[in-house]
Order: structure tokens, then C-alpha cells, then sequence
């Protein structure tokens, strides 16, 4: 079955959906695509669509339906099954978003987004060799694709390979110097290095870029700790609790902090209600790349 794409009738619909999701007026694009669903109730690209806008509101059970109808209407419609692959990625249900994948690479083995996307499954499964790949490939296909490169020295990052990682992030941005989460990786791997004036500079610029940027102010506060610079750490992480108070390990390093900056030797009373409260807290983890933004990785073209 041909993947049905829009006509020129309702081209200026198509606009107005593009318009939407890029503003982050979900709702709106919700209705619109409701409303071309009910016109046309076999429009593969519609159900796409309204799906990929589920997913970009964190309401994947809904985009998972949406990607199944899609698929049921058209078996080979790759960019729904790469969707589909992502949502599942995004749910952590890693085997199923790597059958998802390999599907849609199998359809279209010229499209990087799909490569990079199996490539942030292995990643996300510590199997760095197989994610180094499949960027590696996704870069092949398309030298200036600025996230699989910056990805990949994420990747690179997570293996020690500090010198190649900071080849990636010096590249990423290149081609695009707003990039925050280049910015902040590139620190991480000064960071690490333990080029601690660096990884300052790169961490001050992604904040200076992003001012709610929780993730760069908490690896700068980390920065400042690891320097013994612990007022500016504690303010730092006042900062990224303000912004993300459900993530506990924010809580938990500035209790470390208030540890060294406390009156000398601190009672377990003073400092066993900040531990309190970090236990308290749901645990979500911090990856990078949970702070990325949602990103369409099938054909381009709502509906």
C-alpha cells in the first residue's frame, strides 16, 4: 500500500500542523489532526501524525495506538514504525523499539534518523560498540547531522575515549554553536579530564544559552565541587532543585555540599533531614538525552 501523502487540497492544513507542533501547541495540533482523521479515516500520515504529537506530550499508550493503526492501514509505512520504535525507546522497552527499528531500516536503509534512533537503544543498553555503528553510519548518510554526531560523542564519552569525544562536540558545535547539549557534553568531558576551568566555561555558556537548563547547572555545580569551590556548588544545586525538584540526585549532592560547608563537625540531626528528603523522592535518573527535545526520525511530513 502507498504511504498517502498530502495533496495540495490541504497543503495549507499541513502548514498550520507544522506551525503547531513547533510552537508546542499541542493541543492544537491535536484537534486538527482529529479533525482530519474523522474526513478521512484511512489517512496513514494523519494517524503518523497525531501519534508522533502523543508522543511529544509524553503520552505514549496514546501515540503507540495512533502507530498501530498507521501500520495496520499501511505494514510498510516506515516512519510509523520508526515512531513506534521510538516510543518504545522512550518507554524503555528496548527489545521492542530494536525490532521497530531494524523493521524500519530494513523499509528505508537510507534514512539516518532511524539509524541514530536503534543507535540511542544500544546506548541506552550500554552496547556501545553497536551504538558507535550505528551513528557512525547515520553520519555517512548525512555529514551534518549535528545530533548523531554530538550523540556519538556522548557515546564516546561513556567509554573514556575523552579525545574523540571532544572531536564530536567540538563538531557538533561547529555546525550549529546554540547547541546546548554539545555545549554541556563537551564540560562533561573536560569534566571528566578533570580540565575543570574548561568544563566551567562550556557549562557557563549552555546556561547563558538555556538560563533553565537544570542538567548544565547541576554539572556546574558539580564542577565547583570538584574544585572545593563549595558555595558556588550549593547555589548551583539550589538552582537545579528549583527548576527539576523530583530529581533526587540533585538532592542528594547538595546534601553532600552542605557537609563541607556546615559548622565544624555537623550533628547527625543537621544533616540527616536533607538525606530524608532525598529519600523521599521518586527516582527518575538523568540521562542527557532525556533532555532532548522531541524529534521526528521517519519521512518528513505530518499527514
Amino acid at each position: 500500500m502507498t504511504e498517502k501523502r498530502p495533496t495540495l487540497r490541504n497543503r495549507l492544513g499541513v502548514d498550520r500542523l507544522v506551525r503547531h507542533l513547533a510552537n508546542g501547541h499541542y493541543d492544537q495540533a491535536l484537534a486538527d489532526y482529529d479533525r482530519a482523521i474523522e474526513l478521512d479515516a484511512v489517512n496513514t500520515w494523519a494517524f503518523l501524525g497525531r501519534g508522533d504529537t502523543y508522543q511529544a506530550m509524553g503520552r505514549y499508550d496514546q501515540a503507540l495506538a495512533d502507530y498501530d493503526r498507521a501500520i495496520e492501514l499501511d505494514a510498510t509505512f516506515s516512519g510509523a514504525i520508526a515512531s513506534r520504535g521510538a516510543t518504545y525507546q522512550a518507554m524503555e522497552r528496548y527489545e521492542e523499539a530494536l525490532a521497530d527499528y531494524d523493521r524500519a531500516i530494513e523499509l528505508d536503509p537510507a534514512n539516518a534518523g532511524v539509524f541514530v534512533g536503534r543507535g540511542e537503544t544500544y546506548q541506552a543498553l550500554e552496547w556501545h560498540e553497536e551504538a558507535l555503528a550505528d551513528f557512525d553510519r547515520a553520519i555517512e548518510l548525512d555529514p551534518a547531522y549535528t545530533w548523531a554526531i554530538a550523540i556519538r560523542g556522548q557515546t564516546y564519552l561513556a567509554m573514556g575515549r575523552y579525545d574523540q569525544a571532544l572531536a564530536d562536540f567540538d563538531r557538533a558545535i561547529e555546525l550549529d554553536p546554540a547547541n546546548t547539549w554539545a555545549i554541556a557534553g563537551r564540560g562533561e568531558t573536560y569534566q571528566a579530564m578533570e580540565r575543570y576551568e574548561e568544563a566551567l566555561a562550556d557549562f557557563s555558556r549552555a546556561i547563558e544559552l538555556n538560563p533553565e537548563d537544570a542538567w548544565a547547572i547541576a554539572s556546574r555545580g558539580q564542577t565547583f565541587q570538584n574544585m572545593e569551590r563549595y558555595e558556588e556548588a550549593l547555589a548551583d544545586f539550589n538552582r537545579a532543585i528549583e527548576l527539576d525538584p523530583g530529581e533526587d540526585d540533585y538532592i542528594m549532592k547538595r546534601a553532600e555540599i552542605q557537609r563541607y560547608i556546615a559548622p565544624a563537625e555537623p550533628t547527625v540531626l543537621q544533616i540527616a533531614p536533607l538525606y530524608e528528603t532525598a529519600k523521599r523522592r521518586p527516582v527518575y535518573g538523568c540521562p542527557p538525552l532525556s533532555r532532548t527535545p522531541h524529534r521526528g526520525i521517519g519521512p518528513a511530513g505530518p499527514l
